[in-house]
């Protein structure tokens, strides 16, 4: 997510990143170093995804300065598949006007 000012300026940004993993543990089973790559039961599964179907929110305050007319918000989900490739899955836009 980023927020720029009216100017085009970034006031503010943040990345929250989601990931699984599957981890060999010499315990699980045996095999070469204890390791049998090919058996999923042999893997300790890491879960800091997001479910699917569920969602997630966060709230933010982004200090801005005085004079601030508007800024633009741009929030992506955005799926990263190998080192260095990715593809957006969503984005979203909105602006918002300060009145006094």
């Amino acid at each position: 997510m980023t927020v720029k000012d009216q100017s085009g300026k970034q006031v503010f940004s943040k990345t929250r990143e989601y990931e699984v993993y599957d981890f060999h543990f010499s315990h699980n089973k045996e095999g070469y170093l204890g390791l049998n790559n090919w058996d999923i039961t042999a893997m300790d599964h890491v879960y800091d995804a997001l479910e699917p179907g569920k969602t997630e929110s966060f709230t933010y305050v982004v200090p801005l300065t005085e004079g601030t007319k508007s800024v633009d918000i741009d929030a992506s989900f955005v799926y990263k598949y190998e080192s260095g490739n990715a593809a957006v899955v969503k984005k979203e836009t909105k602006k918002v006007e300060f009145t006094k």
